[in-house]
């Protein structure tokens, strides 16, 4: 969690790219959040209010420090959540509450995992967004197949980066819960309004 993945820059890059237009207003919330450089993203761009969730108090707080160091700190909060479909005792969990959209850098790496993420965008309604890294063949493929499996929706987005790993080894979905809202168009346009040095 104390590193930049290369799926960290591809979603940050695509989320740029559908602009200010898409992500003003919105209620973000991020899965695995790492050094917070999703919910930051999503702050720079006019997120109204962003969750930055992990399972790790460390890596929460560097989150959280990171996101002060961007000047988001009074939009970006962070919260511990662990994966899967919350219980009714979980009234106060971070999926208990109104998002617009959730995103996910490099959540995927562990298969056992994927069941209780599944769970997870299940649980939270609304339309997510996940970058995944190639880390074994055919591992996408596979990945898409689960979730297809879980009864998610799931849209194989175009990877922003031109060349290198983040063209070559990351994906990015728009991933949906059965009768769950839509996922808006948006327009394109990278504005690089992100440093991503120092994280």
């Amino acid at each position: 969690g104390s590193a930049v993945w290369g799926g960290g820059i591809v979603l940050s890059r695509y989320m740029e790219e559908l602009g200010s237009a898409f992500w003003e207003g919105k209620r973000v919330l991020e899965l695995g959040t790492g050094t917070g450089l999703g919910s930051v993203t999503a702050a720079k761009l006019g997120a109204a209010r962003v969750l930055a969730t992990d399972r790790d108090g460390k890596v929460l707080a560097l989150a959280t420090q990171n996101a002060q160091a961007n000047g988001v700190g009074g939009t970006v909060s962070a919260a511990s959540l662990s994966w899967g479909r919350p219980g009714p005792e979980a009234a106060d969990s971070p999926l208990a509450q109104s998002w617009d959209v959730v995103i996910g850098a490099d959540v995927t790496y562990n298969r056992d995992a994927w069941p209780v993420l599944f769970e997870t965008i299940e649980a939270a309604r609304v339309p997510c967004l996940l970058s995944a890294s190639e880390r074994r063949p055919n591992e996408l493929a596979s990945l898409q197949d689960a979730m297809r499996k879980a009864g998610l929706t799931v849209e194989l987005v175009d990877s922003p980066m031109r060349n290198g790993y983040g063209a070559d080894k990351v994906k990015l979905f728009w991933v949906r819960a059965p009768q769950g809202p839509t996922q808006e168009g948006a327009g394109k346009g990278r504005e690089g309004i992100l440093s991503v040095t120092g994280v």
